[in-house]
């Protein structure tokens, strides 16, 4: 998975200098480009870590699922984003990752969140892109019972193995099997606290809504991991 994951990030990279080729090394979209990609030394997930940054109809079983952000590619021009109303713009949409997953203090600096839009402005041909209408609402956990758990296991790798993993630069503990209920996951998944209430900002792992990660498949990763 680990390979799989740095081929993705250097798809990205790849893009980004592709539309960037003629900027110079400090301009605004290089800058935003390095910005997408920082992890601070690990302390924090990337932007490339949850997503791509590839057309939609190039998105590929393997590219779509190895984080749960969807491409960024034409976001610039998206009229909504992460199936949330609150954000005027992709810049408001970056900050509230910056802060909420990336845990970055305060979020970017002005001048950086201007740098990393720049860098979206270049991706996708600038056409208006209709708001994203997906799903993310949990199933209740006796309705993704009866999966299984060697599929599981296999799902679990390319669902979540690119952050969940035991290498020394992993941005998130290793999954084990049985060591957390099953309910918790499900909402863990689905960006859901405890009372049932929406909300994926209480933790670093952004939420996996329904395109990203189907209840059948959800269904094989409990039966894998859950207790």
């Amino acid at each position: 998975m680990r390979y799989v994951l740095t081929a993705l990030v250097f798809a990205c990279l790849t893009l980004g200098l592709a539309t960037a080729q003629s900027d110079s090394a400090d301009s605004p979209v290089e800058r935003g480009r390095k910005l997408y990609v920082d992890t601070q030394d690990l302390a924090y997930p990337a932007c490339a870590h949850c997503h791509n940054t590839m057309p939609e109809k190039d998105e590929d079983e393997e590219a779509k699922h190895l984080g749960p952000g969807v491409t960024l590619n034409g976001a610039a021009n998206r009229a909504g984003w992460r199936n949330r109303d609150s954000f005027k713009n992709v810049g408001e949409a970056l900050q509230y990752c910056a802060k909420t997953w990336q845990e970055r203090p305060g979020g970017f600096k002005a001048a950086q969140l201007a740098d990393v839009v720049a860098y979206l402005n270049t991706l996708g041909d600038g056409k208006p892109l209709p708001k994203r209408k997906v799903r993310r609402k949990p199933k209740l956990i006796s309705d993704l019972g009866g999966g299984d758990a060697e599929k599981g296991k296999a799902r679990t790798e390319r669902f979540c193995g690119g952050c969940h993993n035991a290498e020394d630069d992993a941005i998130s503990f290793p999954l084990q099997p049985g060591r957390k209920r099953s309910e918790l996951i499900a909402r863990k998944v689905r960006g859901y606290d405890a009372k049932g209430k929406f909300k994926p900002q209480g933790g670093t792992m952004s939420y996996y809504t329904t395109d990203r990660l189907a209840d059948a498949d959800l269904r094989h990763i409990i039966a894998y991991l859950g207790r």
